[in-house]
């Protein structure tokens, strides 16, 4: 851990006390080489997501449990979308990007940071606090940035929202479904990866889509993809897969897209169309 000053355009976005909680001077800087001092065990799903630099904060306020203010430079804002889609589960817009609060816990994104304020046990005045320092912080943080473009392939009907992962590194490819423990579907810093589940009665079908670079990556990626579920290159039906789902997939412009569903061919080739549309129209 490193004591030091922050840059002056990260110094300036604490304000200097939020409703009789008062700024702690000392500034906790960590990078990806000692981001573990500060969150041993969770680092690495960090840096898998392009983190620089984390900035830590104290308010202090008699009688009050303290408040840590955590402002993460991801490096981009798809980055600091990701950190944040990671672990949602009720996202709404109140502050910044999109923000949910839970138990004491405020988090956010704008822009390329993403930024968790927690104060533990909650109190009532706690809350108002955390709720008026995200907002302060959300002013001061550099105006809101794109979101990633692969989020408007996703057809809206049945998308459970809180689903959406969003993801440049293979590792998290196997959040919902087991693809593969390699990265098999080249999948880097200069794509764009989305893992959701959509409503559909008693089913949860997962969809993946990938947005790559060029069409040649993204073709080779898709015969990658169905020789490991010995799909046919062609298309046009779902296969079973291993864990008893019905798998179907599709190269469109550079995008590739799959479907695994548990009740049946037709579903998946239904849920399969609907994203071939959206696929379509993207424009490139």
């Amino acid at each position: 851990m490193a004591m030091m000053p922050l840059q002056a355009s990260e110094s300036d976005f604490f304000p200097a006390a939020v409703r009789g909680w008062v700024l702690d001077p000392e500034a906790e800087v960590y990078r990806r080489d000692n981001l573990y001092e500060y969150i041993d065990g969770a680092s690495e799903l960090y840096i898998s997501y392009g983190f620089g630099k984390l900035f830590t904060r104290r308010y202090q306020r008699a009688g009050q449990p303290e408040i840590t203010a955590d402002l993460f430079d991801m490096g981009g804002p798809g980055s600091a979308f990701g950190i944040f889609a990671h672990s949602q589960e009720d996202p709404g817009k109140e502050i910044g990007q999109d923000s949910e609060y839970l138990d004491g816990l405020l988090r956010f994104w704008q822009g390329r940071y993403y930024v968790s304020l927690l104060c533990s046990p909650e109190t009532p005045e706690s809350r108002l606090a955390l709720m008026e320092l995200g907002r302060r912080l959300a002013e001061k943080i550099p105006s809101a940035a794109s979101r990633p473009r692969a989020l408007s392939l996703l057809p809206p009907t049945g998308l459970l929202a809180a689903s959406i992962r969003f993801f440049q590194h293979h590792a998290w490819q196997n959040t919902y479904i087991f693809v593969s423990s390699e990265n098999v579907l080249d999948i880097g810093p200069d794509c764009e990866a989305i893992l959701a589940k959509y409503d559909q009665g008693e089913q949860r079908p997962v969809v993946l889509l990938v947005l790559y670079a060029d069409r040649a990556i993204a073709k080779r990626a898709f015969a990658s993809l169905c020789s490991l579920f010995n799909f046919p290159v062609n298309g046009g039906e779902a296969v079973e897969s291993a864990d008893k789902k019905y798998f179907a997939a599709v190269l469109e412009k550079r995008i590739v897209a799959a479907v695994w569903h548990g009740a049946g061919a037709e579903q998946a080739l239904e849920l399969l169309s609907a994203l071939q549309k959206t696929m379509t129209a993207f424009e490139n």
